[in-house]
């Protein structure tokens, strides 16, 4: 057998050609052109913060103004790419983690918005101080605990919240979008009527006493089809890879009072989330 290299590679440079005019435009969408030219050249971002909140980093691109950089002067507002990163990228509902970039000797970069582009490409925005940023600096990465920790609690609290209006409303619920911000939660779905007090009370109660029972919020890696017929729910809006995590906490009987497909991160316990 052999293989027609010189046709593959033609055919390569023409879908990368289609995909990157599929990205032109103007506004916003004309500046998504500078994120796809890195992702070409980089790949995907590492992402450590399932498992920790600082890492150690390397930076490999630099964009100022729409443009990319090798250096990020003193004052200026830079959108940093990572080699691996504990940042979480806006994603699924979820807010992105905010906190700061630091190099020893006083450069510090203080991080207010983490983006996701081209799905696995995390983007650190954030103000330089302390001197000049340079591509392939080694930097320490810090997230905000306090906020990751609420953030972490209102995402796992839209799942029970999930289950509850399920389990109330019918099976006809499903999530059609949500907010999982440091200060709250919103949870989108679509009812044919109003909720009365009673469905709120009873909801309510159902999400307490779940929280108050303290489980544990365990995550396993599955195929999709794996977990869907393990019972867990595809959210809408979510792309799934090859490999799935797969979200469950909270008891009913012998079962998991809920099992979701879920990228976000999320409490240890449910008793983290508080009432």
């Amino acid at each position: 057998y052999s293989v027609d290299l010189d046709g593959f590679n033609t055919a390569m440079e023409k879908q990368r050609a289609d995909a990157r005019a599929a990205w032109s435009g103007s506004g916003d969408a004309a500046t998504d052109q500078v994120w796809f030219d890195i992702h070409e050249k980089t790949g995907a971002t590492e992402f450590l913060g399932y498992e920790v909140e600082s890492a150690e980093g390397q930076v490999i691109a630099l964009v100022v103004d729409g443009e990319e950089v090798q250096e990020a002067q003193e004052g200026s507002n830079v959108a940093i790419i990572l080699n691996q990163t504990p940042f979480y990228g806006e994603s699924g509902g979820q807010e992105g983690d905010q906190g700061v970039i630091s190099i020893e000797g006083g450069l510090t970069v203080t991080i207010t918005e983490t983006q996701k582009k081209l799905g696995d490409l995390h983007i650190h925005i954030g103000k330089v101080s302390g001197g000049a940023l340079k591509v392939g600096d080694e930097v320490q990465l810090a997230v905000d605990h306090e906020r990751r920790s609420a953030l972490r609690a209102h995402h796992s609290a839209t799942h029970l919240l999930h289950s509850a209006l399920r389990n109330q409303l019918g099976d006809h619920i499903a999530q059609k979008g949500s907010l999982v911000a440091g200060e709250r939660l919103r949870f989108d779905v679509s009812h044919p009527k109003a909720m009365t007090l009673e469905d709120l009370s009873i909801v309510e109660d159902q999400v307490n006493i779940q929280v108050r029972g303290n489980s544990e919020v365990s995550t396993r890696l599955m195929t999709p089809d794996e977990a869907i017929e393990a019972g867990a729910m595809a959210l809408f809006g979510e792309k799934y890879g090859d490999e799935v995590r797969v979200v469950a906490m909270g008891s009913a009987g012998n079962e998991a009072y809920s099992t979701e497909l879920c990228g976000g991160t999320h409490a240890h316990r449910t008793g983290d989330i508080g009432l």
